[in-house]
């Protein structure tokens, strides 16, 4: 696990997307576009994936909640029906309450310890000098409180490689804006067990594009695009975290963005075993 200690705001909670891509820019500065291939043939080879970021508060780390819940979740909670909407509105559920709900057991949901703000910002109009007013979001956490993301594969891809980079990274920031001060943080690495079901459908902690669409069980689609050098990357529609399939490794996707290398977008799933509710059979 690699946590995030939050010098200040963030833009946003960065998606697997966005932190792999973070680590490979930092891997180039560090080490050269050589280094930058080799880090991510580990992952085209399977030998390392990663989670999107979530938030952590203390001794607590929540994950995204699963989608098969909402399916069950007045059967869940039959004898709690005010928690129903509290469950509803939650996009993150605390790691204990996530393995409850892995094998669609009632769980409890805590408050997260983070807040959206909209921060009113001033563009000037270079020709006419005309203002014009527009809001930007910003991600602001409670004391001892902050993100983190899972790692699984090669130890030596992962201190070769991550480990440098997210040093790297903690005074250059995660997520944009970092010359503003935004997505700065401390990092430090910890270890994560989550508690699976023996079951032979899947939860992913990242989004991803399915090799084979027929995997998909519960899923919601979003479109991720971004930046790579100044260019501005296609959007990308991924299935989102928290959706359950069947084993699906997803895809590296390479784009063509006119540099003097191939961009490659991070679109594998990182899967937990879970049970899977029978209001869901229709959609296998």
């Amino acid at each position: 696990m690699v946590k995030l200690k939050p010098k200040g705001p963030f833009t946003r909670i960065p998606r697997a997307t966005t932190i792999f891509g973070a680590i490979s820019n930092a891997i180039r500065l560090l080490y050269g576009r050589k280094e930058v291939e080799k880090f991510i043939a580990g992952f085209i080879n399977d030998d390392a994936k990663i989670t999107s970021a979530f938030p952590y508060d203390g001794e607590t780390y929540f994950l995204p909640k699963p989608l098969s819940v909402d399916l069950v979740v007045k059967t869940l909670f039959e004898t709690k029906k005010e928690d129903v909407k509290k469950v509803k509105k939650k996009d993150y559920i605390p790691l204990e309450s996530f393995e409850k709900a892995l094998r669609l057991e009632e769980f409890e949901v805590k408050e997260l310890p983070y807040k959206v703000i909209e921060l009113p910002k001033v563009s000037l109009d270079r020709v006419s000098n005309d203002s014009s007013l527009y809001f930007w979001d910003l991600v602001t956490f409670k004391e001892n409180s902050g993100l983190y993301f899972l790692y699984d594969g090669s130890n030596k891809l992962f201190e070769k490689y991550i480990v440098p980079a997210m040093r790297l990274l903690e005074d250059q920031g995660i997520g944009g804006k970092g010359t503003w001060g935004y997505g700065l943080f401390e990092v430090e690495i910890e270890e994560l067990e989550i508690e699976e079901p023996r079951e032979n459908s899947y939860v992913t902690l990242s989004p991803f594009v399915p090799e084979n669409e027929t995997s998909l069980i519960l899923w919601k689609i979003v479109k991720l695009g971004g930046w790579s050098q100044g260019k501005r990357r296609p959007k990308i529609p991924m299935v989102v975290e928290g959706s359950l399939s069947r084993e699906d490794r997803g895809k590296m996707i390479t784009l063509d963005l006119s540099l003097s290398y191939p961009v490659y977008v991070y679109a594998r799933s990182f899967l937990v075993r879970a049970s899977l509710p029978e209001e869901a059979v229709g959609h296998v």
